[in-house]
């Protein structure tokens, strides 16, 4: 028999746990609330609004250096290399090697301590946070969808952007005939519909192709998900890099075997760069990072026991 003070020191623990909980969320709400707001329209007086130096890459970074505040060390250190206007880049290396760092420059999250990274060969700092990422599409690789009609979700970047044009980028994640089997259809609610985890996924990624932009990075969009959407967001990949670049953080063996280029990092730095077949009979790291990715993918794909 349970003694008659444990049920009130159970509801007591449980509602100290609850106001841990809330003092938390209302402290980050606070500190959402001082952030200091992008001025996402400011550039120099005297920038153009339209330069670009003909056959430069679309981005660039020149012997950047960048971290955080309250890092000891820089995240990138004296990183160079180009992103062509067309084909697929992806970036690899371990946990910490500078990857997510790297997006969090192209995208303008934050700014270099040295060097500088370009646009059509034109320097960030002569242009506009909306300059930058008017030509950038961004999906995390846990992207949510918003708690509202599938329309809404898909035109979320461009909402004067039409029905056809939603519908085109349903199709190209090949998720444009459950979308239309929905009660609703494009006025379906997403909280609910019956959609799964990876069909969500692939909503999130269709929202970055309507009016498709110059450059698409992907927090590899695949990962942990289902071969259903690892192979419509490959289809993605392929289409969008025939005339635009992509840009992946790449987990997935898949990812890897079809760039075009790939970028290893190490430590903050750029190791090596080249196809998958030479990476693979010249780099050490690339060769575990391959060997990693294949058991990965083996376990993934081994039938599961009765």
């Amino acid at each position: 028999m349970t003694p008659p003070i444990v049920d009130p020191i159970t509801s007591l623990a449980g509602a100290f746990a609850t106001l841990q909980s809330g003092l938390a969320a209302a402290a980050r709400i606070r500190e959402t609330e001082n952030l200091e707001l992008e001025d996402t329209h400011a550039r120099p007086a005297d920038a153009s609004a339209h330069l670009s130096v003909p056959d430069a890459p679309v981005l660039a970074l020149r012997a950047v250096t960048a971290g955080y505040a309250d890092a000891e060390a820089p995240a990138l250190r004296d990183v160079t290399f180009a992103i062509p206007r067309q084909g697929h880049i992806a970036l690899v290396g371990p946990s910490g090697a500078g990857k997510t760092t790297v997006f969090s420059l192209l995208l303008r999250f934050i700014d270099p301590a040295a060097g500088r990274l370009e646009l059509n060969g034109v320097p960030y700092d002569r242009l506009s946070i909306d300059d930058v990422r008017s030509h950038i599409a961004y999906v995390e690789q846990e992207t949510p969808v918003i708690p509202s009609t599938v329309r809404d979700n898909v035109l979320f970047r461009a909402p004067d952007a039409t029905d056809d044009e939603a519908w085109e980028a349903l199709t190209s994640v090949r998720l444009d005939q459950k979308i239309r089997s929905l009660n609703g259809g494009l006025n379906a609610d997403v909280a609910e519909t019956s959609l799964s985890g990876g069909e969500r996924q692939r909503l999130a990624v269709a929202r970055a192709l309507v009016r498709r932009p110059n450059v698409l990075l992907l927090d590899e969009a695949t990962a942990q998900l289902d071969a259903t959407t690892e192979a419509a967001i490959q289809h993605v990949i392929a289409t969008a890099s025939r005339e635009g670049a992509v840009v992946t953080i790449a987990h997935r063996l898949s990812t890897v075997l079809d760039a075009d280029q790939i970028i290893v990092l190490e430590n903050g730095g750029v190791r090596d760069a080249g196809t998958h077949r030479e990476l693979l009979t010249r780099d050490p790291l690339y060769q575990e990072f391959i060997a990693a990715l294949r058991i990965h993918t083996d376990t993934d794909l081994a039938p599961t026991e009765a």
